[in-house]
């Protein structure tokens, strides 16, 4: 039997803004519910924590923040310092560009023994700050960072923030303590690339420019070795005549492969 009942128009707006309004009241119930057990119970973290939770919830960001916050830093007085790690994440989870917290965990973390997720905060703020342009907290956050993880990654990062922030010879100072690091590890390629950098700064360097060419015939770029040896004026030098002619002899020997 076909009854054709006409269709229903269902305002989908109508349905989204009654659902939203039996959520907030929900959450009004449940706020302040929390707010009287706050009162009762001032120095109970996850009574706090909810309210926090319930706060985001309901779009009151700075709020959800400064409650987060009262609760990381009492837990950071107690030193429970997972559980104001956990409140701290809670913070950068909402609004994550508030760097100043990424630094609060890379010090808590570098309490507890973790050094390389404070490294990681560390790396969050130092491009924070990087990308406004604002160099003083850039390197002195990259300095830092070196004190507490000095890795070939770390220092290689800062000689890069010295160059580009017009350091130069704290610049220099880094690429040849890098070189020598890898001199020893017989990294040749990392080797070569901070020769090269080193070599503009030190242009009448006649042995660093010999040990750059050298490098470059090992990975079979003689051209390149020859270009160098030509910009630094060195063609017509006695000391360096063995090295064009090899170079000159493997440019041909790599033609003749193909």
């Amino acid at each position: 039997m076909n009854l054709n009942l006409p269709k229903i128009k269902i305002d989908q707006e109508k349905i989204k803004a009654f659902t939203k309004k039996i959520l907030q009241d929900k959450y009004d119930k449940i706020l302040s519910d929390l707010r009287e057990l706050e009162e009762e119970n001032p120095d109970d973290m996850r009574v706090k924590q909810k309210i926090a939770e319930i706060l985001f919830r309901k779009d009151h960001i700075d709020d959800a923040i400064a409650k987060y916050r009262e609760v990381a830093e009492h837990f950071e007085r107690e030193d429970f310092i997972l559980k104001a790690i956990k409140a701290y994440q809670n913070i950068l989870k909402i609004r994550p560009f508030l760097v100043d917290y990424n630094l609060k965990l890379a010090n808590l973390y570098l309490k507890i023994g973790m050094t390389r997720e404070a490294s990681n905060q560390y790396r969050i703020a130092i491009n924070h700050y990087a990308n406004l342009g604002d160099a003083d907290q850039t390197i002195t956050l990259s300095q830092n960072l070196v004190k507490i993880d000095p890795s070939l990654e770390n220092r290689a990062k800062l000689a890069e923030i010295y160059q580009s922030n017009g350091m130069k010879q704290d610049a220099i100072t880094q690429y040849e303590a890098l070189a020598k690091e890898y001199r020893l590890k017989k990294d040749y390629e990392k080797l070569l690339h901070f020769y090269e950098l080193i070599l503009p700064h030190k242009p009448e360097n006649a042995t660093l420019l010999r040990d750059v060419c050298i490098l470059h015939l090992r990975q079979k770029r003689p051209e390149r070795a020859l270009k160098l040896i030509e910009h630094y004026k060195a063609m017509e030098r006695p000391d360096f005549e063995d090295l064009i002619n090899k170079a000159k002899l493997m440019i041909e020997a790599l033609k003749r492969q193909g």
